[in-house]
């Protein structure tokens, strides 16, 4: 019987620490391959990195890939491939009051997830912007007991004249008022 060889699967995904720019620059030299090359392996998609290799082989593989930063997977080959579901049996049959079954949606072929890669925008892709140096030299903590606003910063508003009649209560026996405006 023959020594089972082994296949080292790449997705994009990333070791924590790592970002997805210093990763492709490692692979770019591990590899000797170019931008274009590299990009493709970073697909999000399962890819073989390299076939038929012994478990030692494939193991000192996925550690070169970790040092840089990769996060890789072993899969022996010659095993089958995950068995799709069963079709199902004839179907027996349902209450009338039961619930129908939700039939079970498929993924959509060629989509996936990317790995992430930290930032959404690409570098060209960000605006610039400028920082900004705002004075506070003027500014100062006071407590916050009494008035916060020094009398000195209060508008002074002259006081307001008020004409005010000068009352005469009459007596207890004619119970009548008066007034007189002064002049």
């Amino acid at each position: 019987m023959s020594e089972s060889t082994y296949s080292v699967i790449f997705r994009g995904d990333l070791l924590p620490g790592y970002t997805a720019a210093d990763v492709k620059a490692n692979f770019a030299r591990l590899f000797k391959a170019g931008p274009e090359t590299v990009e493709k392996l970073f697909s999000g998609r399962p890819l073989a990195i390299k076939k038929g290799l012994n478990h030692a082989q494939a193991e000192q593989l996925q550690a070169t890939l970790a040092r840089h930063g990769a996060q890789s997977a072993l899969k022996a080959e010659g095993e089958p491939e995950p068995v799709s579901k069963p079709e199902p049996a004839a179907a027996a049959p349902q209450p009338v009051s039961s619930v129908p079954a939700v039939p079970e949606v498929e993924p959509a072929g060629g989509l996936s997830l990317a790995p992430m890669e930290g930032n959404l925008l690409k570098e060209h892709e960000r605006s610039k912007v400028d920082p900004v140096q705002v004075p506070v030299s003027h500014l100062s903590l006071k407590p916050a007991v009494g008035n916060l606003v020094e009398a000195s910063e209060q508008q002074q508003v002259p006081p307001v004249e008020v004409q005010v009649p000068d009352w005469q209560l009459g007596g207890h026996a004619t119970g009548k008022a008066s007034f007189k405006l002064p002049d």
